[in-house]
């Protein structure tokens, strides 16, 4: 009786190398893709805030070196020239980019940068950016798109895609320090 009770035992429970094929299934099939989404959802917010706080700085020298008779209008289009060269000139500088907004080693950027958008607001408060956000106070408002590459599996999937870059577009509106 013995015997047979043995024998039903073992016909259940299966085999170790069953069990540790299902045990290395369940690791490269479920947790790992799992990680790796985290992981480049957490890498991409990292290169997000890096990118934002780059822009910010750029948006507050920017109006910092403004001429200040132009600072009395109601808004300041970087229309011009010279405020557009300031602009790239610190931008490049914050980013890690070339003087045409191409990235040098070691930038969070991947390709070309655009500055989509650049206003800087003085008066007549309350109003709204282009991208909708309230602005109560002076402010300057800067869109920028830079392309950024994933770090694992998106990096695969965009390929299949024919893509090389996910583009982050990056709205800031700076407040500026105002004298009260």
């Amino acid at each position: 009786m013995r015997e047979t009770e043995r024998g039903k035992l073992g016909s259940e429970k299966g085999s170790a190398a069953h069990d540790i094929v299902m045990f290395a299934a369940v690791i490269v099939f479920v947790l790992l893709p799992v990680f790796s989404v985290v992981f480049e959802k957490y890498a991409l917010l990292c290169k997000g805030q890096i990118i934002k706080d780059a822009v910010d700085m750029t948006n507050v020298s920017t109006y910092m070196a403004i001429n200040s008779r132009n600072l009395g209008k109601n808004s300041i289009s970087f229309d011009s020239p010279e405020v557009a060269a300031i602009y790239r000139d610190l931008l490049a500088r914050n980013l890690n980019l070339n003087r045409d907004l191409t990235p040098r080693e070691n930038s969070v950027a991947e390709n070309t940068v655009t500055i989509d958008s650049l206003v800087c607001y003085t008066a007549g408060f309350p109003l709204a950016c282009p991208e909708g956000k309230k602005l109560a106070r002076p402010a300057v408002h800067s869109c920028v798109t830079v392309p950024v590459r994933p770090v694992l599996l998106r990096q695969m999937i965009l390929e299949l895609m024919g893509k090389q870059y996910i583009e982050l577009k990056v709205h800031v509106d700076s407040d500026i320090p105002v004298n009260n």
